[in-house]
């Protein structure tokens, strides 16, 4: 009865933790799945000297549509763009936006009002960082539970802390069960 107990449980748990990681490894693969490259560029490097720095990807929503070189309606007028152009917003200053034109070499602004947002925005660095720990700890932790199983149900007796407990009660809390006599008895 003892070692019919103790395969069963220790064979459930590498399953369950397969399971487990399995979630982890199908959330990353998922969300994977449903950004584009482009999403997964990094911010153009350019200072925000005036305004917040941000990174965002919009389109001219206009036609002639000034490109300045400061954020004001008196500055000079650099260049044009026209619907629907795409841009890349680096920086924001009140109603003014200021885009990454590496054609240009001076500062690029256009006004708020004549660019819309795309639905396919930059993703941050901190949802990167998620994305890419949930595929790696799912990844890892499925390949664990195939290849070394037993490192699972010696890992959860490392953080119970059950090897230091005494014998009568490590079969209470013990990932790998030990004989019991009031639990384990069948009756006759």
């Amino acid at each position: 009865m003892h070692k019919e107990l103790t395969k069963k449980s220790i064979h459930a748990l590498p399953k369950i933790s397969a399971a487990s990681f399995s979630m982890f490894l199908i959330v990353a693969i998922a969300n994977l799945a449903q950004t584009s490259l482009p999403q997964w560029s990094t911010r153009p490097n350019i200072a925000c000297d005036h305004g917040n720095s941000v990174h965002r990807y919009a389109e001219v929503n206009a036609d002639r549509v000034n490109i300045r070189d400061l954020p004001t309606v008196f500055s000079n007028v650099l260049t044009q763009k026209n619907r629907p152009d795409k841009v890349i917003i680096v920086c924001e200053f009140g109603v003014w936006s200021r885009i990454d034109l590496s054609e240009m070499n001076s500062e690029t602004w256009i006004s708020r009002g004549l660019i819309s947002l795309t639905s396919d925005q930059p993703i941050t660095i901190r949802m990167k960082g998620v994305f890419l720990g949930l595929l790696f700890f799912g990844a890892a932790g499925l390949m664990l539970c195939l290849f070394r199983p037993d490192w699972i149900t010696r890992a959860i007796d490392f953080f119970l802390q059950t090897q230091t407990l005494p014998a009568h009660a490590r079969p209470l809390i013990s990932v790998r069960p030990e004989y019991h006599p009031a639990r384990d008895t069948h009756p006759h």
